[in-house]
């Protein structure tokens, strides 16, 4: 793989709902770990809101395992995740893979058959391609209130870039 290919998600959708279970059967993907911030919620919301809430149960109902995966600290990740109650790691590190892999081996999948699911590439692509997982990667829902993401925006859009150039746009 080229130094690149870390860091250009597998596939690129404008939100989380917008992805249909299809997707995932279609791509043979039966465990979706997914980032919270930004990419399921706004770093405000302390629950899921219902629309959230009833795709990811949609997912699940499809077969679906589904776990989430948070840099943030427990508290919040243990707060958004009380009305879910799926499996979690607060604290991940992302983008290093030890949490990503520990967290793979609870849910019982195969990395071949697992995605994450996130809004950054320089956590959340890097970090799946790194443990050999699919990148699903959505837009970031807020970053008005993160100077420091909007930054990183930024310098994400030349991978962007080669994305849309590679793979098509759900």
């Amino acid at each position: 793989m080229k130094l690149a290919d870390y860091f250009t998600p597998d596939d690129y959708f404008p939100s989380v709902l917008r992805i249909k279970p299809e997707f995932f059967a279609e791509n043979n993907i039966k465990c979706l770990i997914c980032d919270i911030d930004n990419t399921l919620a706004t770093y405000d919301e302390e629950v899921p809101i219902k629309e959230v809430k009833d795709w990811l149960d949609t997912v699940e109902a499809s077969g679906v395992r589904i776990a989430l995966i948070s840099n943030n600290r427990e508290k919040r990740v243990y707060m958004f995740n009380s009305v879910l109650g799926y499996l979690y790691v607060s604290n991940a590190g992302k983008p290093f893979t030890h949490r990503l892999k520990k967290l793979i081996k609870q849910t019982k999948a195969e990395p071949s058959e697992t995605a994450l699911l996130g809004d950054q590439i320089f956590t959340d692509v890097l970090c799946a391609k790194k443990a050999g997982v699919r990148a699903v990667m959505v837009r970031s829902i807020d970053t008005t209130k993160r100077p420091f993401l909007r930054l990183k925006k930024y310098f994400e859009r030349y991978f962007m870039d080669r994305y849309e150039k590679k793979k098509n746009i759900y």
